[in-house]
């Protein structure tokens, strides 16, 4: 089951909430070693989890196993206050574009080869559903260069905003990906039938 969170319905999952920012702990701090995150406490929070933030959290067995954050580019965001470098051009700002970050998946819950997880196409298509619904059709992301052609499989057009660079200790390009019914349709095709996760759908 997938949870939109925003500053308007957060008082209703403070629970959830508190899984996903200790998953996101779990993953960027723990896992990928990002110290500069780590917090007492065990929940991985920033500047950026404001009122602008939708948190997109997927619960499987009655806990939360994946999660999503989405921030306006019209207001600061990670590439445009935090990882500017990775912009070589004209950074894109508009209503219909929103910045794709934080997205961790428990490990149990991850794809195995190449396919999608559930929980990351339940993720994936909660984007593109979430964004049509509201005139949103691009978001940017920083990733791993090795998630290009996924995205392009998964019918995203997706264009690179600058070289790669080494961020902490990672490889990461910048790039817009742009959708519409045809991705929708395309992640609906890949879902697993053989999934016990409950869709979104």
């Amino acid at each position: 089951m997938l949870l939109i969170v925003t500053a308007q319905n957060a008082e209703e999952y403070q629970a959830e909430l508190d899984q996903a920012f200790r998953l996101r702990h779990k993953v960027f701090v723990e896992e990928k070693g990002w110290t500069d995150l780590r917090r007492e406490d065990g929940r991985e929070i920033d500047r950026f989890d404001d009122e602008h933030a939708v948190h997109m959290l997927f619960t499987a067995e009655n806990r939360v196993v994946g999660y999503q954050r989405m921030l306006p580019s019209t207001h600061p965001h990670l590439l445009s206050d935090v990882l500017p470098e990775l912009c070589e051009g004209e950074r894109p700002v508009g209503e219909n574009i929103w910045e794709w970050t934080r997205y961790c998946v428990e490990p149990q819950y991850r794809e195995r080869g190449r396919m999608l997880s559930p929980v990351a196409n339940a993720l994936l298509s909660g984007i593109v559903e979430w964004g049509l619904d509201r005139s949103i059709d691009t978001i940017i992301i920083e990733m791993n260069p090795l998630w290009l052609l996924r995205l392009v499989q998964l019918h995203f057009r997706v264009t690179p905003l600058g070289l790669p660079r080494m961020i902490g200790g990672e490889e990461t390009v910048a790039v817009t990906a742009s959708f519409d019914e045809r991705t929708f349709q395309r992640l609906r095709e890949t879902r697993s039938a053989s999934s016990t996760i409950k869709s979104i759908s």
